[in-house]
């Protein structure tokens, strides 16, 4: 994000995989509360874990869900036909948009085509399907081009993070985005583990939600809206996916912001910090 002045050096922790495939368990959830329910219940025996939910269906089914959760894959776990590539890393694609649209293709209607189809396809319940890289952690690149489906205004990825006791505020955040007219057909949630010392890090303890919100009139007002829930929470948004939020909001999501202000004397600043 530009706020750690230039990097020089860099040390990197990497984590040794012996294949580029992932056993997952998939499950579906049919509301919110169940959601956030088995997220709670179910996540620490993972290293992976995130969700879709659907906010373009509301009522009784606000928030029904597919939870996708996995490891790395063992030599030993793939089929004999798979060992022999088992570090490849593809990403295949099925088709491409293949033209810039006049117009946004994201609505209401077809919203709910997307996530009604996306519910159903998705099994009850599977234990250790294997999985290519794209397939866990990339699904929607399976489609290439698939950012001009939003038309010539594009589209707005909304972050946030809330501490997990905050799990009210987290709710009516969703309840507020799927009343608003504003139609998320992706909205991506995780839950997270223990935060980085870091003074700027975005990730705390708690739950995130991204939702991609075509951009159209009243979305400014909306996000505004979410700025605040979010920060009387206790949250913060994601600065690297962001170009709107207010100084005020900020410093207040971020209090530790002034521990990179640069020294009025020397210009510089100078930080060692773990991630």
């Amino acid at each position: 994000m530009g706020l750690t002045g230039i990097v020089v050096e860099a040390t990197i922790r990497l984590k040794r995989v012996e294949t580029s495939y992932f056993l997952v368990d998939t499950e579906r959830t049919p509301d919110l509360a169940s959601l956030l329910d088995r997220l709670s219940s179910g996540d620490d025996a993972y290293p992976y874990s995130v969700a879709w939910f659907d906010t373009a269906t509301t009522g009784a089914s606000l928030g029904r869900s597919v939870i996708t959760r996995g490891r790395s894959a063992l030599l030993s776990d793939l089929d004999p036909s798979l060992q022999a590539r088992a570090l490849d890393f593809a990403a295949p694609q099925r088709g491409r948009v293949p033209v810039d649209l006049p117009l946004s293709m994201v609505n209401r209607w077809t919203a709910r085509a997307f996530n009604a189809l996306w519910y159903a396809k998705a099994p009850q319940q599977r234990i250790g399907e294997v999985q290519d890289i794209t397939q866990f952690f990339h699904p929607l690149d399976i489609i290439g081009d698939w950012n001009r489906l939003y038309g010539p205004h594009g589209f707005c990825q909304y972050q946030f993070v809330v501490p997990e006791t905050a799990r009210e505020a987290f709710t009516l955040a969703v309840e507020q985005i799927a009343a608003s007219g504003h139609i998320s057909s992706l909205n991506v949630l995780k839950r997270f583990g223990d935060a980085s010392p870091a003074p700027m890090s975005f990730p705390m303890p708690g739950w995130t939600l991204a939702v991609d919100l075509p951009v159209k009139a009243g979305l400014s007002e909306l996000l505004s809206r979410l700025d605040a829930l979010v920060a009387e929470a206790g949250g913060r948004i994601y600065l690297a996916k962001d170009s709107r939020a207010s100084s005020e909001t900020i410093h207040q999501m971020y209090p530790r912001l002034a521990e990179l202000a640069v020294h009025p004397s020397t210009g510089r600043s100078r930080r060692i910090v773990p991630f």
